[in-house]
């Protein structure tokens, strides 16, 4: 039997929820006699012992990304900041590894390039289109990819790394994440970027949170000018 935690999580234990580890409501009030709250759990008062106005809700503590520390946001699978996978325990955050000049036969790849075209359709004028900006080309081999601009403060950087000049100041800094599929395609999925994901001519940003499966040729839009074309190798 499943029950819902004060944060909302649906837990298949009835002590503690098994997503947040706060106590969850009993008949007593209380979570069972000689429970015991796994580590990192919630373990100030019960929500039944505390007393507020007609008004105001209490409210517990949000679970903290293991990797950066930003709050998690509800029960939601990645952290919003850099990507970590609540679900699986994987960074996506990790050193980037060097953009190739040419892709391996039979590998995926990314092909990262200021498409002028993309920009005079979404981008206000404030945000001017850069001059000089080489196309950039990344070899696709890890099961999870970030993609974004490298944040100093936090210590992380996606795997593709677009930050550095001339840099597209209307990417996240994790502002999507490419997962291989069992077929070893990819899909794109936008963990909650400033300005949202989309894809080829659709205008209509894709879904939070919710993997959306790529085909060879596929054009992912990001940010003010950026456009990222995903190629097979064996096509």
């Amino acid at each position: 039997m499943s029950v819902t935690c004060p944060n909302g999580h649906l837990s298949e234990t009835t002590d503690y929820c098994d997503q947040c580890g706060a106590p969850l409501e009993h008949r007593s009030g209380a979570p069972p006699a000689g429970a015991t709250p796994p580590a990192g759990a919630y373990t100030g008062p019960h929500p039944a012992e505390v007393e507020v106005s007609p008004d105001t809700k209490p409210s517990l503590p949000a679970e903290p990304c293991p990797d950066c520390r930003t709050p998690r946001t509800g029960s939601d699978k990645f952290c919003e900041d850099c990507g970590y996978n609540f679900a699986t325990g994987e960074s996506a955050a990790s050193s980037a590894p060097a953009p190739s000049t040419s892709a391996t036969a039979g590998s995926w790849e990314a092909l990262v390039e200021a498409d002028r075209e993309y920009f005079e359709r979404v981008t206000a004028h404030e945000i001017d289109f850069p001059f000089h900006c080489p196309p950039r080309r990344f070899v696709l081999e890890e099961p999870q990819i970030g993609i974004g601009r490298h944040s100093p403060t936090r210590g992380t950087r996606p795997q593709i790394d677009l930050s550095g000049a001339p840099e597209d100041p209307a990417i996240s800094h994790l502002h999507a994440i490419l997962l291989r599929q069992d077929d070893e395609s990819y899909a794109v999925m936008d963990p909650g970027s400033s300005n949202g994901t989309t894809l080829n001519d659709d205008p209509t940003p894709i879904p939070l949170n919710t993997p959306v499966p790529l085909a060879d040729g596929d054009r992912i839009h990001l940010g003010a000018w950026t456009t990222m074309t995903i190629r097979n190798g064996e096509v």
